[in-house]
């Protein structure tokens, strides 16, 4: 048989192009023969999804979410640059800092770095980032400015927004010519309830007393972008994302668009699956919400397109989902728990990898 394995990463064990190449590798030891399409949402591990679709990886230095200098890497090809905004502001770059302490700076040095190599279309994955400052720090690497009332000029971080009386857009770095998409599946809006901080706050360190003062920083940010940008995005879906980094880059005059659908069509998944005998994708845990535009679920929705069976394989599957899918399967079974699983996810896989698709 031709499968194509089509996973998003098992968060937290194996990135997506890991799990890709250990279904594809138990699928040829039992004879078949398969296509490594590693998938995302636009989330964590968007990189992995191009490392073998032809893309130049590009390495260069920004600031990171501690105004530390971190190594950040983003791939191009053929005039499009793909990049994940985690390199530069993700929780994986944390040490000890408080989330006041933390900045987007570093993802505007890397669409500045990007948009200087002649690219003409920016991707930008959304996930994993540490930071809830409202894209205020790459705001202010574009080239935009902030004083406080005594028209002093003020920092980066999200300690500062309090300080903001007046936001200047005269030298910030226009993308006329370079198209802007953002890859994500989050659809909040920047403030309120649902918003920003009150959803995503404390998995960047917020607590949950500190949640309203992180708020507040981003109502104020929000009364300030209103004299300087000429259209009010903080309702717009996805600007919530990334700690409102999203809602700034809309204001700059970036797209949203699905994450799981644009990049499917950026590695060519709909062409392999209709090459293909069958399908398979994945992620660490599935359930109702996988349905949602996850990337599992847009790789089904191309399968039953084009009548291919599609298979599920994550670590677990909480919900039923069998409607959706030909067949669901969980590492987390009767014969293995959590634990088990994390400790060996690749060993794990292997096994039932090939118990689903025998010799």
């Amino acid at each position: 048989m031709k499968i194509v394995v089509a996973p998003d990463s098992y968060k937290g064990t194996l990135d997506q192009y890991e799990v890709a190449k250990v279904m594809s590798q138990s699928l040829e030891e039992q004879g078949h023969s398969c296509v490594m399409k590693p998938m995302s949402d636009g989330g964590d591990g968007l990189l992995q999804c191009f490392r073998s679709e032809g893309y130049n990886r590009v390495v260069t230095n920004v600031t990171g979410p501690e105004g530390r200098t971190v190594e950040a890497e983003y791939y191009m090809k053929e005039g499009t640059a793909v990049i994940e905004t985690a390199e530069a502001c993700g929780l994986h770059l944390i040490t000890d800092s408080h989330p006041s302490d933390r900045t987007t700076f570093g993802v505007g040095e890397l669409l500045m770095h990007a948009a200087d190599q002649g690219t003409e279309h920016i991707i930008l994955g959304l996930g994993g980032s540490a930071t809830s400052d409202g894209g205020y720090g790459m705001f202010m690497a574009l080239g935009g400015a902030a004083i406080n009332e005594a028209d002093l000029p003020i920092g980066v971080f999200n300690r500062d927004i309090p300080k903001i009386s007046e936001l200047n857009v005269q030298s910030l770095r226009r993308f006329e010519k370079i198209k802007l998409t953002i890859a994500s599946d989050v659809t909040h809006p920047l403030l309120g309830p649902k918003g920003a901080v009150h959803t995503f706050g404390p998995q960047k360190g917020i607590d949950e007393a500190d949640l309203d003062r992180f708020a507040d920083m981003l109502v104020h940010l929000a009364e300030k972008a209103a004299d300087a940008f000429p259209v009010d995005h903080t309702d717009s879906p996805g600007a919530g994302a990334a700690g409102g980094l999203g809602w700034m880059l809309l204001n700059i005059g970036a797209e949203m668009q699905s994450g799981g659908e644009l990049i499917a069509e950026m590695i060519h998944l709909e062409k392999e699956i209709i090459e293909a005998d069958a399908v398979v994708t994945g992620e660490g845990k599935s359930d109702r919400q996988t349905l949602g535009g996850k990337a599992p679920s847009v790789v089904a929705d191309l399968a039953k397109k084009h009548h291919k069976p599609c298979h599920l394989v994550s670590g677990q599957v909480t919900e039923d989902l069998s409607d959706y899918f030909e067949a669901t399967h969980a590492l987390v079974d009767a014969e293995n728990d959590v634990d088990q699983v994390i400790s060996d996810t690749a060993f794990h896989l292997n096994r039932k990898m090939k118990e689903i698709f025998p010799k």
